[in-house]
C-alpha cells in the first residue's frame, strides 16, 4: 500500500504482506503460490469460469414435455417416407457409425401420442414445438406427412453438430391421440469423414410448449454456437497479435506461435461446421490435411520457445506435413475416415510431448516460463472442464473452447514475459549507464590526474634543466673566478673565504644538478670536512658510523645531501663559535627506514637567557626548517655546562 493510503487501511495491508512473509518464511508453498500476485490471472480466469458454469447453467426441463427416445430407422432414402415401412427400432441417440458404408440419408419414425386439446383445428392449448438438441445434419421433418420444418438444403448434406433446431408444430397439422413425426437426416458417410464429429448424429427430441423450449433453445446455442465462434474469432486475434509483436521484437518462437494460433482459428471454423465452396470431401481433405502444420508450428514454438532447435525434428515435422495430405490422396474415398482417425490423436501425442519437453526445461531454465506454460495449461485443462459440464447431449469436439482459451493464456503470458524481459533490460541499461557514466568520470579524474602529473613532470623537466644550466654556469664561471681568487690572493684571509665560498658554491651546485649520493660516500665527505674543521680549531673529534653504512650503497637525494651537509656545517660553526667545547662526538646511525646524525659538544651550552629563544640564535631556525623541508626534525638540548646535542632525523 502506498503511504498515501487510508490509516485504517495501512493494518490490513501490513497483515496482508505479514501473512506472506510468514509462508514464505515457513515454506508454506500453497500460500505462497495463492498469493503471488503473478497467479493472480489465472486464479481470475478459474473463478470467472466457475461463475460462467454456475451462473449460466442449462434452464431445467419444463415440465409435462415429452422425451422421445424410440423411433424406427427407415430403410433406403426415398425422397419422402414409405407410408407402411417397418424399420428397425433404435434407441436414440443414435450416431452412425464410422467405417461403416452408411447411405448419405436415413429417415427416422417417431410415434408422439397428443390429447384432443393440443390437437387439431381446435385446439385450445399452446403451441407446440419439438426441440432437437443434436441433429448433426442437414434435416427435414415432417408430422403426419406433411413438412414442418427443415434445416439445410434436401438434396445436400448440412453437417452442424453445435447448433440446436427447434421446430413449430401446427396445430392443423395434429391429431388427438397418436401422431407420426418423420425426420430424415442427410450427412457425409461416416467412412468419407475426417472426424467422428462430422458424421450423422440424433439426439431424443423433447416436444414441449414452444414458448418454454425457447429457453433452452437459445442457451444451447449460446453455449454451443456463439461462445465458440467468440473463441474462434479470439483464436484469429491472438495469432495476429503474435505476428506483430513477432514483427516488432524479432523474435521468431512468436511467429510460429501466430501461425499456430491463426491455424487453429481455420480448424475451428471448419469443425465448428463452416462448409467451403465444392464437394464436401475437400472440407474432409483440408480438415485433416492442415492439421499436420498447425501441429508443426506449435511444436517449432515450444521448441523454440525453450531455446531448442533440433536439425533432424524440424526436418522430420515438414517431411510430416506431406506425408498427410499423400496418405489420404492416394486411399479411396470409403476409406478416408480409417486413415484419417489416428492422425489426430498422433499429431496430440507430438504436441503433449513436445509441451512436456517444454516444462521441464523451464522449470530448470527459467521459472517465469514455467510459470506462463503452466498457467496456460491450467486455463486449458479448466476450459476442458468446462466444456465437460456444460455439454447438452454427446461430447463432441472436446477442446474446441479450451484450446482457445489456452493461447490466449499463453500469449498473455508471453506478454508479461516480454514486459518483464523489457523492464529488467531497462533497469541493467539504466545500470549499465549509470556505471559507464561513473567509469567516464573516474576515467575523466585519471585523465586530469595524468595531465595534472605530466604538467608537474614537465616543469620538473624544465626546472631540472635549468637546474643544471645554472649548475654549470655558477661551475664554469663563479667557480673559475673563486679557484682563481684563492690561488691568487696575498691575503690568507681572503684565501680562506675565497675556499668557503668555493665549497658553498660546489655544494650549490650539486644540489642544482639532482644527481643522487650513495649513502657511503656521503658520509665519507662529510667525515672529511668535519675533521678538517674541528682539527684546524682544536677540536678532538670522535666519528662513529657503522661499517655497513659506510659500505652501503643507499641513494640519498641531492636534496637530502645539501640540506644535511648545511645543517652539519652549521652544528660544527655553533660549537667552533659559541661553545667552548674541546671534544665533539658525531655519530651516525639507521634505524628502519630513519637516517639519524648526532652532533654532541662538551661546551658550555646555552645560555639561561636564551632559553625558550632557541631558534632566534645560533643558526637553530635554519638548521630546523630545513630538516622540515625534508620531512624530518632536528632537536637541540642543552644546558648550562652541560654541553649541547643536536640530533638530526631524516626518513630515507
Amino acid at each position: 500500500m502506498p503511504d498515501t493510503a487510508a490509516p485504517d487501511a495501512r493494518p490490513l495491508a501490513t497483515g496482508w504482506l505479514s501473512r506472506l512473509r510468514q509462508a514464505g518464511n515457513a515454506h508454506d508453498h500453497t500460500a505462497v503460490w495463492l498469493l503471488h500476485p503473478a497467479r493472480w490471472g489465472a486464479l481470475a480466469l478459474v473463478l470467472l469460469l466457475a461463475a460462467v458454469w454456475l451462473l449460466d447453467r442449462a434452464p431445467a426441463t419444463p415440465p409435462g414435455a415429452l422425451r422421445l427416445d424410440r423411433a424406427e430407422r427407415l430403410p433406403g432414402t426415398p425422397a419422402a417416407p414409405p407410408a407402411e415401412a417397418r424399420g428397425v427400432t433404435i434407441t436414440l441417440p443414435d450416431a452412425w457409425t464410422p467405417g461403416t458404408a452408411e447411405a448419405q440419408a436415413h429417415w427416422y419414425r417417431l410415434r408422439l401420442n397428443l390429447p384432443a386439446a393440443a390437437a387439431g383445428p381446435a385446439a385450445t392449448g399452446p403451441l407446440l414445438g419439438v426441440w432437437l438438441p443434436q441433429a448433426c445434419a442437414g434435416f427435414e421433418l415432417r408430422v403426419n406427412g406433411l413438412r414442418a420444418g427443415q434445416r439445410g438444403a434436401p438434396a445436400g448434406p448440412a453437417v452442424s453438430c453445435l447448433e440446436s433446431a427447434l421446430v413449430a408444430l401446427p396445430p392443423a397439422l395434429l391429431v388427438a391421440g397418436a401422431n407420426t413425426l418423420d425426420l430424415r437426416l442427410a450427412a457425409p458417410p461416416p467412412s468419407a469423414t475426417a472426424t467422428a464429429a462430422r458424421t450423422g448424429r440424433l439426439a431424443p427430441l423433447l416436444v414441449a410448449p414452444l414458448q418454454a423450449l425457447e429457453p433452452l433453445h437459445r442457451h444451447q446455442d449460446r453455449m454451443q454456437v456463439h461462445i465458440p465462434y467468440a473463441m474462434l474469432v479470439a483464436a484469429a486475434i491472438t495469432g495476429l497479435a503474435a505476428l506483430g509483436m513477432a514483427a516488432m521484437t524479432g523474435l521468431g518462437y512468436l511467429g510460429y506461435f501466430g501461425a499456430t494460433s491463426l491455424g487453429w482459428a481455420g480448424l475451428l471454423a471448419l469443425l465448428t461446421g463452416t462448409q467451403l465452396p465444392g464437394p464436401a470431401l475437400w472440407t474432409e481433405l483440408l480438415l485433416c490435411s492442415a492439421s499436420a502444420p498447425v501441429a508443426a508450428a506449435g511444436i517449432l514454438f515450444l521448441l523454440r520457445y525453450g531455446g531448442l532447435r533440433v536439425a533432424w525434428l524440424e526436418a522430420s515435422l515438414g517431411l510430416q506435413c506431406l506425408i498427410v495430405p499423400l496418405t489420404l490422396l492416394f486411399v479411396p474415398v470409403e476409406r478416408l475416415h480409417s486413415v484419417a482417425h489416428p492422425w489426430p490423436m498422433i499429431l496430440a501425442l507430438e504436441l503433449a510431448a513436445a509441451y512436456g519437453v517444454f516444462l521441464w526445461r523451464a522449470w530448470w531454465l527459467s521459472r517465469p516460463d514455467f510459470t506462463v506454460a503452466a498457467a496456460a495449461l491450467g486455463v486449458l485443462l479448466v476450459g476442458l472442464v468446462h466444456e465437460g459440464l456444460t455439454a447438452t447431449g454427446d461430447w463432441l469436439l472436446p477442446g474446441r473452447q479450451a484450446v482457445s482459451l489456452g493461447l490466449l493464456a499463453m500469449l498473455a503470458g508471453i506478454g508479461w514475459r516480454l514486459h518483464q524481459l523489457s523492464r529488467s533490460t531497462l533497469a541493467a541499461a539504466e545500470q549499465a549507464g549509470a556505471e559507464a557514466e561513473q567509469r567516464a568520470l573516474e576515467i575523466r579524474a585519471n585523465m586530469e590526474k595524468n595531465f595534472a602529473q605530466m604538467a608537474e613532470l614537465r616543469v620538473e623537466q624544465v626546472t631540472t634543466k635549468e637546474r643544471k644550466r645554472i649548475a654549470a654556469d655558477l661551475h664554469d664561471d663563479l667557480g673559475a673566478k673563486l679557484l682563481t681568487i684563492v690561488h691568487t690572493s696575498d691575503s690568507e684571509r681572503i684565501a680562506t673565504l675565497g675556499r668557503e665560498a668555493l665549497e658553498e658554491m660546489r655544494l650549490s651546485v650539486r644540489g642544482l644538478t639532482g644527481r643522487a649520493v650513495q649513502l657511503g660516500d656521503a658520509i665519507g665527505d662529510w667525515r672529511s670536512e668535519v675533521m678538517t674543521r674541528l682539527s684546524q680549531g682544536g677540536v678532538e673529534l670522535n666519528w662513529s658510523a657503522p661499517d655497513e653504512l659506510l659500505m652501503s650503497e643507499r641513494g640519498l637525494s641531492s636534496r637530502a645531501y645539501v640540506q644535511t651537509t648545511r645543517i652539519l656545517r652549521e652544528a660544527v660553526s655553533n660549537v667552533l663559535k659559541h661553545s667552548g667545547a674541546s671534544h665533539c662526538e658525531v655519530t651516525i646511525r639507521q634505524d628502519d627506514n630513519d637516517f639519524e646524525l648526532t652532533i654532541s659538544d662538551n661546551g658550555k651550552g646555552i645560555p639561561t637567557e636564551m632559553d625558550g629563544r632557541l631558534d632566534r640564535g645560533h643558526g637553530m631556525s635554519t638548521m630546523k626548517g630545513r630538516a622540515k623541508q625534508l620531512q624530518g626534525q632536528c632537536l637541540v638540548e642543552s644546558g648550562p655546562g652541560f654541553g649541547t646535542t643536536i640530533r638530526l632525523t631524516l626518513p630515507l
